[in-house]
């Protein structure tokens, strides 16, 4: 008993093709003004982050939270870190993490307008094992209170003040962003 034959079902792709087809030639100048729009905003994305990645002390007393961390990431990064930043809020105390020969560090940002006490410091602290780090460090634009130094050095966590970051800075701009800076700086 022959089977009763069916009937072939529509071939989809040529049809998307062709109505694809269709619609580029009509619209191919709305198409090259989208084309255009995201070359431009790629261009000025590429720009805002060269300038964001060369701003100086000055500029980072000027900047949010976010786009500090942001700075922080490019100069980790010039120094040879893989860098992965973390979201904004419920980050464990946590802004950066830093990787490199296996070694692990959480970095806490604090860009202020005071100086930094305990708290910065038992956020990082508590980051390090939710993040799996060997290390833990706090960087600030301003300095650390007394507290908050005595209970890094109990904690063994590292501290960046301004002077620290400011001597940070100023490496990586001597050594022009490359990659493989100054790997005397100890994380």
């Amino acid at each position: 008993m022959l089977a009763a034959a069916q009937p072939k079902a529509p071939q989809l792709l040529p049809t998307l093709t062709h109505a694809l087809g269709s619609f580029a030639s009509q619209y191919w100048w709305l198409i090259l003004i989208i084309a255009a729009l995201f070359v431009a905003r790629g261009i000025v994305w590429l720009v805002q982050e060269r300038r964001l990645a060369r701003s100086g002390i000055s500029e980072i007393d000027q900047m949010d939270g976010i786009t500090f961390e942001r700075r922080l990431a490019h100069l980790f990064s010039g120094r040879g870190y893989s860098v992965e930043q973390t979201r904004a809020r419920g980050d464990y105390g946590a802004d950066l993490v830093l990787e490199r020969g296996g070694v692990r560090t959480v970095v806490q940002a604090k860009r202020w307008t005071k100086n930094v006490g305990v708290k910065a410091i038992q956020e990082a602290v508590a980051a390090k094992p939710m993040y799996h780090c060997d290390y833990a460090m706090v960087v600030t634009n301003r300095y650390f209170t007394e507290p908050a130094q005595r209970l890094a050095k109990t904690n063994g966590v590292r501290l960046w003040n301004r002077d620290e970051l400011v001597r940070a800075l100023l490496a990586n701009a001597d050594d022009g962003l490359s990659p493989a800076a100054s790997p005397s700086v100890v994380v």
